[in-house]
This record gives C-alpha cells, structure tokens and sequence, in this order.
C-alpha cells in the first residue's frame, strides 16, 4: 500500500451509504480520472439499483463484509447511528493496510466506535467533508460537489501523520481543500455553525405554525429556514452524539438573545444597531471571502 496518495494506485473503492455524499464522491472520483472500480454498499436493492443507474457506482452489494474485502480505501457515508454494526460487519473482512474514512458530521463518538471496532492495522482518520444539502438521494449527488468546499479531517494523538497527509490528498483529488482539528475542536466549532443553526431552524418553523404565521412567511423565511427540511433521523444521531457541545452552544446564544432582549427592553438603538452592525460587517467579510475561493452553493 503506497503512503503517497495517486488516485491510480488504487484500484477498487468502497463508499457504504450511496445517497448525496456517497453518489458525489463516486462521481467525483471519476471526473478526477480514476479508472477503478467503485463499490456502492447499502440496505436497500432499489437504492443501490438507483446509484448505478446514476453511474456512482460499478458495482453493488448489499454484504458489507464482501463489498469491503477488495477495498484500498472505504468511505462510510451512513447516518451515524448505523455505525456500530457496519463496523462490526466489516472489522473481519479488511485487509491490512487499508485507508478507512467517513463523512459524519460528528467526530468524537465516531472516532472512540472506529477505534474500538477496526483492527490495529487498517488505517482510519475521520473526515468531515462541509457539503452537501437538506437533499440526501443520490439523485441529487454532483461531480462538482466538493469542489471548493472544506474537508475537515480529524486525526487523533494516536494518528500517524502519514496517513493524515494521504486522506488529507484524498479530498483534494475531489476538489476539496482540507484542514486538520481533533475531533473534540471540531464538535466544539460545529456545533455553533451547523448544527445549533439547524436546531434554530426547526424552532423558527415550529413557532412560525402558531395562529398560521407561516402562511404569511416569504423568502427571508424560506432561506433562514431551508435546513429545517433535513432528514429528522440524520439530526437526531448528530445531536445525540455532540450533546454536551450542543448545550454549550445553546446557553451561549441564549446568552446572546438575553442581551438583545434587554437591549430591545430598554430600548436601547445605539446597542440594537451596533449588534446588527457587527453581524453585517463579520457576514459580509465571510461572503466575499467564500467568494474569493470560489466556494460553490450547496
């Protein structure tokens, strides 16, 4: 097994859970000239039928023992909560040597389960690719998808760092840049931008039904609401397993509404429009920044 990453050198991948993400990646590597065979692992016939008639995939299984057995390199791209048993179906059937990855957006639980689970000589780093949408079929999976867009990868202590630079070349060959965190800095970080937004979200809608508010609800809804159509199981697993980031999370914006509610109280403008200011200034700058790396909308 090579430590430098060639895209040539290996010659059979395996993504288990071929929705958005895992689609994406099968299509993505092949817009990146790999020329192997591409193994679509799942739960359901029709599903992975749907993923080679989108040509994600070469091949199909639903026997994750026997759809990993080949693999220099699998992608586990399911809801977290499924996790354990894959792991457990597939921990016999892996070759020494072989590059494992997933794309959750939690890390410390999947890290400890991977760490458990997998033999000593495979080599595991987790990955959080920071694409996607509310959409998880495979219809909707693109080549492009990660172009542009950040891959945080989350190598532990026990992590050796060659095979962090190998996963980290990876997600470039897809189009990604990448950057590196623990697990435990990178739930602490999500938390506040992605999944207290969701929970934000949710709440907006759910408050928005009393007396038909939402009835009257235009575009500014529609955009500040859009994750809240994401898939309740998916969002249950992620704020399961970052709870105590997300209580973190949650006191520190109910900090942050307190102060406005006293602000709007007091009727206090200069600190109203301050706040507004502050948020505009910071916004913007993120904006033209993701403008400027041509990060492409989801």
């Amino acid at each position: 097994m090579h430590n430098n990453f060639d895209i040539n050198n290996l010659d059979t991948i395996s993504v288990i859970g071929v929705g958005l993400l895992g689609g994406s990646i099968g299509l993505a590597l092949r817009a990146a000239g790999f020329n192997g065979t591409r193994i679509g692992i799942g739960r359901r016939e029709s599903s992975l039928n749907k993923a080679l008639a989108y040509e994600a995939v070469d091949e199909i299984t639903l026997d994750v023992a026997a759809g990993v057995s080949r693999a220099q390199l699998i992608i586990i791209c399911t809801p977290i909560g499924r996790f354990e048993p894959i792991l457990q179906k597939m921990a016999a059937a892996l070759n020494a040597g072989t590059y494992i990855t997933d794309v959750a957006s939690t890390k410390v639980e999947v890290v400890k389960l991977c760490g458990r689970i997998l033999p000593a000589s495979v080599k595991f780093v987790g990955s959080h690719p920071m694409a996607g949408s509310e959409k998880t079929g495979v219809e909707f999976a693109r080549a492009d998808l990660f172009e542009h867009s950040l891959c945080i990868v989350t190598p532990t202590t026990k992590t050796p760092q060659a095979t962090t630079r190998w996963m980290r070349k990876f997600w470039e060959t897809i189009g990604s840049y990448t950057l590196t965190m623990t697990p435990e800095k990178h739930d602490t970080l999500l938390a506040r931008v992605s999944h207290l937004p969701h929970a934000i979200a949710t709440a907006l809608v759910n408050m928005s039904k009393k007396d038909s508010a939402i009835d009257l609800a235009g575009p500014g809804f529609a955009d500040t609401t859009r994750i809240a159509s994401g898939d309740p199981q998916l969002w249950m697993d992620i704020f399961g397993t970052n709870r105590k980031a997300m209580i973190k999370a949650l006191d520190q914006l109910i900090a942050e509404l307190t102060r406005f509610r006293g602000q709007l109280d007091r009727d206090d403008s200069k600190a109203i429009h301050d706040w507004l200011a502050k948020s505009k200034q910071i916004r913007d700058r993120w904006i033209a920044k993701r403008h400027k790396m041509k990060v492409l909308p989801p």
